[in-house]
C-alpha cells in the first residue's frame, strides 16, 4: 500500500487495483468480471480450472452465454445509416468489455487477441498473469486471500443495478469488514462487525477517490450497509465546530446489513432512486428496519 500525502493526487492508473481501474461511467467490465468469477466458482470446485467458459452469444447448443448473464443499457437506434438492434449493441458492449479485460490480462481469447466469438479463457485474477505470460484462473480455496461476496449479490440482481463506483466501494467494505472481523474475533459471516476506512487507506490500498467513498449513502439507503455517522459530522463530511486540536473526529462506521442482499435489487433500487429524485437526498424505504449498533464498542474509535 502507498501512503498518499494528498488525496487530490491519486494513484497512477497503472498502480490502481483492477476494481478501481474498472470504475467507468458505462463500462461493463467490472460487472462482467465478477459474473465470470461467480460462474466459474459455480461450475468447478476450489483449486480447479474452468475449461469451457460460456460463449459470448447464446446458441441453440449453448443457451447460457455472457450476453444472457449480463444486463446493459442498449436501445434500438432506429432507421438510419448505422442501424443497430438491441442485441447488436449489447454484443458490442460485452465484446468491448472483454477487450478491456484482455488488456488487463484477466481473460484471453482462444484464437487471437480480441477474437472472442470462438470462446475465451479466464486468467488469474490477482495480477500475476500478464499478456505475454498467461496464468489460467483457478477457483479460490481457503488457503489464499479472497473477498467473500454473498451469492445473492448475483442471484438477486445487485450486480446489474449498482453503479461501478458502488460495486467497487462495496468490494472495499467487504474486505475491510473481513479484516475488522478477524481483529475482534468475530465469527465468519457475522453481520455485526463494524469497520471504517481512512482516506490514505482508501486511496493507497484500494485506489478509490472520495466520489466512490460517498457511495456509502446509496448503499446505506439500499440497506446493504448500515452506516453509523458521528454526531458532529454532516453528510458533506464537514464538522460542527471543527478545530485543529479536536481529538474526537471519527470516520463513518460501517457494518453489513443482515440479509440486505436477499431482496429483489431492481425493486429496492427503483424505490430509493425515486425517493432521492423527489426529496433530493438519500433515504431508506419506509419499511426499512432499524440499525443495530451491538458491536460498535468493540472497534477502536481512533481515525
Amino acid at each position: 500500500m502507498r501512503i498518499l500525502e494528498d488525496e487530490r493526487k491519486p494513484l497512477p492508473k497503472e498502480e490502481q487495483p483492477f476494481a478501481a481501474r474498472m470504475v467507468t461511467p458505462k463500462g461493463l467490465q467490472l460487472r462482467l468480471m465478477l459474473t465470470m468469477l461467480y460462474a466459474a466458482q459455480c461450475a468447478v470446485g476450489p483449486g480447479k480450472q474452468w475449461g469451457t467458459p460460456y460463449p459470448v452469444e447464446s446458441t441453440a447448443k449453448h443457451p447460457v452465454s455472457w450476453m444472457s448473464l449480463s444486463a446493459s443499457v442498449s436501445q434500438y437506434a432506429g432507421p438510419g445509416i448505422q442501424l443497430a438492434s438491441e442485441d447488436v449493441n449489447r454484443r458490442r458492449q460485452i465484446t468491448q468489455a472483454l477487450k478491456t479485460l484482455e488488456e488487463m490480462a484477466l481473460v484471453r481469447a482462444n484464437t487471437g487477441p480480441g477474437r472472442f466469438s470462438t470462446g475465451l479463457q479466464l486468467l488469474c485474477e490477482n495480477g500475476t498473469s500478464t499478456v505475454s505470460s498467461a496464468i489460467p484462473y483457478t477457483a479460490a480455496d481457503d488457503t489464499e486471500p479472497y473477498i467473500e461476496i454473498p451469492a445473492e449479490f448475483f442471484t438477486c440482481g445487485w450486480v446489474h443495478v449498482l453503479t461501478n463506483s458502488e460495486i467497487a466501494a462495496l468490494l472495499m467494505w467487504f474486505d475491510r469488514l473481513k479484516y475488522a472481523g478477524a481483529e475482534v474475533g468475530a465469527e465468519e459471516g457475522d453481520p455485526l462487525t463494524i469497520t471504517y476506512v481512512t482516506g490514505d487507506i482508501r486511496q493507497g490500498l484500494y485506489g478509490l477517490g472520495r466520489k466512490a467513498y460517498e457511495t456509502h449513502q446509496a448503499l446505506d439507503a439500499y440497506q446493504l450497509l448500515d452506516v453509523i455517522r458521528p454526531e458532529k459530522r454532516y453528510d458533506s463530511g464537514k464538522w460542527e465546530g471543527y478545530s485543529q486540536g479536536e481529538s474526537d473526529l471519527l470516520c463513518h462506521r460501517v457494518s453489513l446489513a443482515p440479509a440486505g442482499f436477499d431482496r429483489d435489487a431492481g425493486e429496492i433500487v427503483e424505490d430509493v432512486l425515486k425517493r432521492r429524485d423527489t426529496g433530493g437526498y438519500w433515504a431508506r424505504p419506509m419499511f426499512s428496519t432499524p440499525k443495530r449498533f451491538d458491536r460498535f464498542s468493540m472497534v477502536s474509535a481512533a481515525e
